[in-house]
């Protein structure tokens, strides 16, 4: 075979292979990304572990709230007790001792007088202590009249479990902004692997038709080993990327508790779609797009961590009238209805009913309400502080998520641009390494800048989508982005 016809069979190969490259593949069945976000993010909140585990969290706290209120109530007890007793301390009385010497002096002075002697000698009397059977039924109300810790207990109660709410409402805004950002990286590095992977096969063409050109001493043997090592170096990289395609899948599968190698479904992502995303969240935040002050309040009013902080704040103020009841008095009504004896019965002289106020009142303890009470206070001091750095980390958020999105939406124009610039420059250096006019070292040069070009594109936009999904989460999940905790009951 001639070199002519070498070459043309070698142009003619480079030509059908880039233009399998610049065809588009066959379209792969997508969805639009808000619907494959939307529905992640639903059945993560349906089953995240992390989520599910704060629920219980909720739920105990609520269990606690209600054993504080339930103090404000009557307790009622039923006591039954039956015993058998042998032996035991016994009560001695001397009535023969005493009263023998009386009836003896009686009885000599009644038959002095001709009258019989009536009175009879007596034994004295030993009454054992314990009975030798008894029984007890005792039904027992217990009434707080006045006990300022209850009330203090309950309102302490009541934050501690509005703090836990509002912890919840915060894991799961996260949980939202985790899944996105998973989901957009995974997207990010499923393109990177179909960039590279058609940069692969347009350096292994090229690779081929400097292997053709220097078997028909058209060119050295350091213009295939240069094509050879571009080849290896887009497989190293291609390899990293499903790597990381494969990590990206599996914390997306992770925070929806479902099977690692789950397949997600893929989306269309495209720079309309980053323009309409940040319109709609700029509708949801009240229209306020680049007034970070704004957005910095608007944060400061949503975020449930600050409010799950000044539940805390709540919490730590009834602690202090908790520790303050300890130097105020108890008053409680106590009523015990029941029956008493050595058998079951109903009769009068087995029922009874005792009613009692008891009054109590701590003089001395060693100083430990004190202490409580300073302990109160050094927690409430601590929340203040606490909360006062929160929302300074909080503006700092949404100051850093704004500036983030803002570089990389401005990016993205740029991109765009050298995407095409890159791909223009591609395609003549293509058609002028098939004529020979540049040395094939140029040509991989061209497609290593629209390999560049074209991974920075994607990877731009889809960190356009985190950073919007970043500041989704700094303002505190947006009205109509999901529903919110409430309250105390």
């Amino acid at each position: 075979m001639s070199s002519v016809s070498t070459d043309a069979s070698a142009w003619l190969a480079g030509l059908l292979t880039a233009l399998a490259i610049a065809l588009p593949a066959p379209a792969e069945e997508t969805t639009p990304a808000e619907e494959v976000i939307a529905q992640l993010v639903a059945e993560a909140e349906a089953a995240n572990l992390e989520l599910a585990g704060a629920a219980a969290g909720v739920a105990q706290r609520l269990a606690v709230l209600d054993q504080a209120r339930a103090r404000y109530l009557p307790a009622i007890d039923l006591s039954l007790r039956y015993s058998r007793a042998d032996g035991g301390r016994e009560i001695d009385i001397p009535v023969g001792d005493l009263l023998n010497p009386v009836y003896a002096s009686l009885n000599s002075l009644l038959e002095a007088s001709g009258q019989p002697a009536p009175f009879q000698p007596i034994d004295n009397a030993s009454i054992p202590f314990l009975r030798d059977r008894e029984q007890e039924s005792v039904v027992t109300l217990t009434q707080p009249l006045y006990d300022a810790r209850i009330g203090a207990a309950a309102r302490a109660a009541a934050g501690e479990y509005d703090a836990a709410l509002f912890g919840l409402d915060a894991l799961r805004v996260r949980v939202r902004r985790d899944v996105r950002q998973a989901y957009v990286r995974w997207l990010a590095t499923r393109a990177s692997v179909g960039i590279l992977e058609s940069s692969l096969g347009a350096a292994q063409e090229n690779q081929r038709v400097n292997d053709s050109l220097h078997r028909n001493g058209r060119a050295t043997r350091d213009v295939v080993l240069r094509a050879e090592a571009d080849v290896l170096e887009i497989e190293q990289q291609l390899a990293a990327a499903r790597g990381g395609e494969r990590v990206a899948q599996n914390y997306v599968n992770l925070l929806r508790n479902a099977a690692l190698d789950t397949s997600l479904p893929p989306a269309q992502v495209s720079d309309a779609d980053v323009t309409r995303l940040r319109d709609a969240l700029i509708r949801r935040a009240g229209g306020a797009a680049r007034d970070r002050t704004t957005l910095q309040d608007t944060a400061v009013e949503r975020r449930p961590e600050l409010r799950q902080i000044d539940s805390g704040l709540e919490a730590s103020a009834a602690a202090q009238d908790l520790a303050r009841a300890a130097f105020k008095p108890q008053l409680a009504l106590a009523v015990d209805a029941g029956i008493q004896g050595e058998e079951y019965g109903f009769d009068e002289e087995d029922r009874f009913v005792l009613a009692s106020v008891v009054l109590r009142f701590n003089f001395f303890r060693g100083g430990a309400d004190r202490a409580a009470l300073r302990e109160a206070r050094e927690r409430t001091a601590e929340l203040r502080t606490a909360r006062d750095l929160a929302e300074q980390q909080i503006r700092l958020e949404v100051l850093q998520a704004v500036t983030d999105f803002e570089v990389a939406e401005a990016t993205l124009r740029t991109t765009a641009k050298r995407v095409a610039a890159a791909q223009g420059a591609f395609d003549i250096a293509r058609r002028k390494r098939d004529l020979g006019q540049i040395p094939p070292v140029e040509f991989i040069d061209a497609r290593r800048a629209l390999t560049s070009a074209q991974l920075s594109e994607q990877v731009t936009r889809f960190e356009a989508l985190a950073a919007l999904a970043q500041v989704e989460y700094a303002l505190g999940g947006i009205p109509g982005s999901g529903p919110a905790t409430e309250s105390t009951p």
